[in-house]
């Protein structure tokens, strides 16, 4: 179509060209980088590892770290590839640590995760981080780190603010190491709306350049000697000043909002040099063309479409409004002007918050007002200043400082308005919302801002809703599923904990359910197997624990309490087991919902002797349309006459990829294909969603939805 096109348009055929200039960086740039041949060779099969120990992901009874991979098997990382490893090391001493160049040997696989809706995609994170292989490893030699400089400047800037109550938010402001930071603390910046002072940026890289250029120009004035006059002081400054936030970005990790900064503020100097003025626009665009024919793969930062929305709303208000910049205004204009401008980026970033978080913080749109300004003016020279003054004196210069700060924080965090929950959006929906915002920036396109406008106000509209939704996540070996209607949910099944340190409940139920403004009402906990109720006291943990009482009463017990409740217009119904059974799996909790039309049944880890007492003792409520095949597929279940006797449209197989078992077991999968049921797998196809309306029904799969090219 773009050939056809430019053929007829000339001008078009720039586009042409960039378009097949974009082919050719990408896919270039995956191969030289991203892509190993011999991935296939290495894995399954003992191997020799050599690598140095990136990161300590955790330490317990099997330390587990991520490697950076010299050595596997007989394949050498050549110098310009990045190959990191996930491994539990087995027989890893307790010193192990950050930058200890190891050998040994092992078992990889290739790094697969779970797959699911309106959660953290970890496939997606791994390959932009170069993350190739999960495994064990047992560790033959240890070297001692050696401190490289970055480490070195790290672990000194760690240890200047280590005594400081907000330290650790000192330590990412001038490393961008964010290993540091408590998870609640990570929430309580979110709700905040002040994730992005933790994220190096153009408001950091801005600063530390102001600071340098301010410096340079103070030590060159005080210099006792003469000046050559025909030295352009300013460009020496201009010059100097970028140099050290150059350094500064690679200190802090060379992240995408980094680069941006940096390459915008290389490029002024560069126009002042050759007396350019560039439009706001190609200053835009000029800056993401270098960031994406370098490292195209960075457009799968979200961060990359934060820090450009935010500089688009800063440069299009200046342009706006070149007034305040060349002329003398008073302090109530510019207090205005800054307002201003915090409601734009506000409005700028919103649809970027919605698809990324499901919601908004509103206080961050008044605490940005002062934290900005405190940031560049007060704070961030105060944290240089205190890192200067420790390399030649034991001071705390920031004390009164951080007693202010930390008190502050504290009361800020349980403020009632901070985040406001909307729920998660369509990707067309922010298509349609960022085609809008980018028409308005224009007077000549302005009024053709109405098209997206109407179509998504169209979209909202005439799309159907489904009268209810039933979700099979991708939890690996275990199961978990969830049935919500109006807003309401109900829990079956909470996944794995595992080794306390990995909760599937917190980590993908409970950030789906938020994701979708759902209130959880009742939970039903199959039975007590670790793959089942392994979430149960993370559930309570959360304030889920009333959700329970309807089914295990007010102090929990298993079996499940039988009988039938109405969830809106769907019956949900416990029809097993009457009393305790001879073992966990047999004690199932067996329930079926429907709505009169559609039905759903759940049984747990059911064997064939329950099949057939359940299909003796009530076989009018075993007919369903969608099944979750019992105990994952294994042949210890799915019985002939129970298949026949369920017969159903759909059975889903909820398991882990790299299944111990082999589950589902083959006979199986042939017994339920022969009674002509639909078959999914959560291992196969990642989260499973069911649509269900009056007259049909709708199945959506994770991984067909997240299908990328290079994950496959």
């Amino acid at each position: 179509m773009l050939v056809f096109v430019s053929s007829y348009f000339k001008p078009f055929s720039n586009v042409l060209a960039g378009f097949i200039l974009g082919i050719f960086v990408t896919l270039s740039h995956y191969h030289l980088f991203y892509h190993l041949d011999w991935e296939r060779e290495v894995v399954n099969k003992p191997v020799e590892i050599h690598g140095k120990v990136s990161k300590i992901l955790n330490r317990g009874s099997y330390s587990y770290i991520k490697l950076d991979v010299s050595v596997l098997d007989k394949f050498h990382v050549p110098p310009f590839k990045t190959v990191y490893a996930n491994l539990a090391v087995v027989n890893g001493p307790d010193s192990l640590a950050r930058g200890d160049e190891i050998a040994g040997h092992g078992n990889v696989r290739l790094f697969r995760s779970r797959k699911n809706f309106d959660v953290f995609d970890a496939e997606l994170y791994a390959f932009r981080n170069h993350i190739h292989f999960k495994g064990k490893v047992e560790i033959e030699s240890i070297s001692a780190a050696k401190i490289g400089w970055q480490e070195a400047y790290r672990a000194f800037i760690f240890k200047v603010f280590s005594n400081y109550e907000l330290g650790w938010l000192y330590y990412v402001l001038l490393s961008g190491d964010k290993s540091h930071i408590a998870s609640q603390d990570k929430e309580n910046f979110r709700k905040l709306g002040l994730s992005h002072i933790m994220a190096i940026s153009g408001l950091h890289i801005g600063i530390l350049f102001t600071l340098s250029f301010a410096i340079l120009k103070a030590v060159v004035f005080i210099l006792p000697n003469k000046l050559n006059q025909g030295i352009n002081i300013n460009i020496g400054c201009l010059i100097g000043a970028l140099c050290l936030a150059g350094i500064y970005v690679i200190l802090s990790g060379m992240q995408v909002s980094a680069q941006r900064a940096w390459l915008m503020a290389a490029l002024g100097v560069l126009c002042y040099f050759l007396g350019l003025r560039l439009s706001f626009t190609r200053t835009i665009v000029y800056a993401l063309v270098l960031i994406v024919l370098f490292t195209p793969f960075s457009l799968l930062n979200i961060g990359l479409y934060f820090s450009f929305s935010a500089v688009i709303a800063i440069l299009w208000l200046l342009s706006l409004q070149t007034n305040i910049l060349y002329q003398k205004q008073g302090g109530l204009f510019k207090l205005k002007w800054l307002v201003l401008l915090q409601v734009v980026i506000f409005l700028f970033l919103l649809p970027w918050s919605l698809f990324t978080f499901q919601g908004v913080s509103v206080s961050g749109l008044f605490i940005n007002l002062v934290m900005i300004p405190f940031l560049g003016v007060v704070l961030f020279p105060a944290i240089v200043a205190q890192c200067f003054a420790s390399l030649l004196f034991d001071l705390h210069l920031l004390g009164g400082l951080d007693s202010l700060l930390s008190t502050s924080y504290d009361v800020i965090q349980h403020w009632q308005y901070n985040w406001l929950s909307v729920g998660s959006i369509a990707f067309q929906e922010l298509g349609l919302t960022l085609l809008c915002i980018l028409l308005l920036l224009n007077r000549d396109t302005a009024r053709y801002a109405c098209i997206p406008a109407l179509i998504l106000i169209a979209r909202w509209l005439t799309l159907p809703s489904p009268h209810w939704q039933v979700d099979f996540f991708d939890v690996g070996h275990g199961s978990a599923v969830l049935i919500s209607r109006d807003d309401e949910a109900i829990l079956y099944d909470l996944g794995a904990n595992y080794f306390g340190t990995y909760s599937i409940f917190e980590n993908v139920i409970l950030p789906f359910v938020r994701a979708n403004n759902l209130s959880l009402i009742h939970t039903i906990v199959s039975h007590d197997d670790g793959d089942h109720a392994g979430g149960l006291a993370d559930l309570i943990k959360n304030g889920y624990g009333e959700s329970l009482h309807t089914f295990h009463g007010h102090k929990y017990q298993q079996p499940c309490v039988n009988g039938t409740v109405r969830f809106g217009e769907l019956t949900v119904t416990t029809i097993w087991p009457k009393e305790k059974q001879n073992n966990d799996n047999n004690s199932s909790c067996v329930v079926r919902i429907s709505d009169g039309k559609h039905s759903l049944l759940l049984p747990g880890d059911i064997e064939s002797s329950t099949e057939n007492k359940l299909i003796k003792m009530s076989e009018k409520l075993l007919p369903s349309t969608f099944l979750l095949a019992p105990h994952h597929g294994s042949k210890t279940s799915s019985g002939i006459d129970f298949v026949r006797s369920v017969s159903g449209e759909v059975v889903v197989f909820s398991r882990g990829f790299h299944s111990p078992w082999a589950l589902p077991h083959q006979e199986i999968v042939a017994r339920y294909g022969q009674a002509g049921y639909k078959m999914f797998d959560t291992a196969l196809d990642g989260h499973i969603q069911i649509r269900i309306f009056s007259n049909h029904y709708e199945v959506l799969l994770a991984r067909e939805a997240k299908n990328l090219w290079f994950l496959r």
